[in-house]
């Protein structure tokens, strides 16, 4: 006989909770999704990072084979801006690139949890991931095509990870764009939904319509948040938090727009530190 619970309802094994929990919150696969692009983002910040122990046996001729490997790459570069042609090639973009692929959806998908949440619940029972799935596919392709851009210029522009008075310029731009009319009114979008099929290729359809009119949204609240995590790169990791708790805070809570004053000063103070450190 199978096992029963105190109100006598079969007792369920805990792989069956775990499922019908999944089905019953289906916004929590995207979570899952966002918790590992963070894992990899730290892993990668850890491993790219060092820690200083003192000197080494050796450091005086690591430190010389080091500055004049310095020195052939800055002659490397300036011969390559003698020819026209960028320093870098094909690997670093698309290095920078791949970051991007775990920065957008580690950032941004935490904010569209509460919209993945009302696509899967207005889905029937047996696509409601499918519905969440196709709504997150399209809302992370705005942002992808932003990092595209954004990513390339920088890269175009000859500007390193963490560049100080870039990424500082950028984030007093966003500190700036917290107090418009605009940025208040992208977060009102965010917050509004569009009714939606049940089931069949219109439903799916109008998920991803609904993903892109929400990642639109989306772009017009966060676009120089972003723009600052594309100077960045993945090395800032801490501003990577402060950055992904406002999207959160203002998109996630429904008077975020009260919080664009409280943004503007963090992202002012973040700036003048970035500018001090410069």
């Amino acid at each position: 006989m199978s096992a029963r619970d105190a109100g006598g309802r079969p007792r369920r094994s805990a792989p069956g909770r775990v499922r019908r929990a999944a089905w019953h919150h289906p916004e929590w696969t995207l979570a899952l999704v966002a918790v590992a692009c963070w894992a990899v983002l730290v892993a990668l910040h850890l491993r790219g990072g060092g820690v200083a122990a003192g000197p080494a046996p050796g450091a005086a001729r690591a430190s010389a084979n080091a500055t004049a490997m310095h020195h052939a790459a800055m002659h490397h570069a300036a011969m390559h801006h003698a020819t026209g042609q960028p320093p870098e090639g094909t690997g670093g973009w698309l290095a920078a690139q791949g970051t991007w692929l775990l920065m957008a959806p580690a950032m941004m998908l935490p904010s569209a949890l509460p919209a993945a949440r009302h696509v899967a619940l207005n889905s029937r029972w047996r696509r409601r991931q499918r519905g969440g799935a196709v709504f997150a596919g399209a809302y992370l392709a705005v942002w992808l095509l932003f990092g595209l851009v954004a990513v390339s210029v920088a890269r175009l522009a000859g500007l390193p990870e963490r560049a100080g008075w870039p990424l500082a310029a950028a984030l007093a731009v966003a500190a700036g764009w917290e107090l418009t009319a605009a940025k208040r009114r992208c977060l009102r979008a965010c917050h509004q939904t569009l009714p939606l099929p049940p089931d069949g290729w219109k439903a799916d359809a109008a998920c991803a319509r609904f993903g892109l009119r929400y990642g639109w949204a989306c772009l017009g609240a966060c676009w120089a948040l972003m723009l600052a995590m594309a100077i960045a790169g993945h090395a800032s990791l801490l501003l990577m938090v402060v950055l992904t708790t406002i999207v959160v805070a203002e998109e996630g809570l429904v008077k975020g727009t009260r919080l664009v004053g409280v943004a503007a000063l963090v992202l002012a103070a973040t700036a003048a530190t970035v500018a001090v450190a410069a």
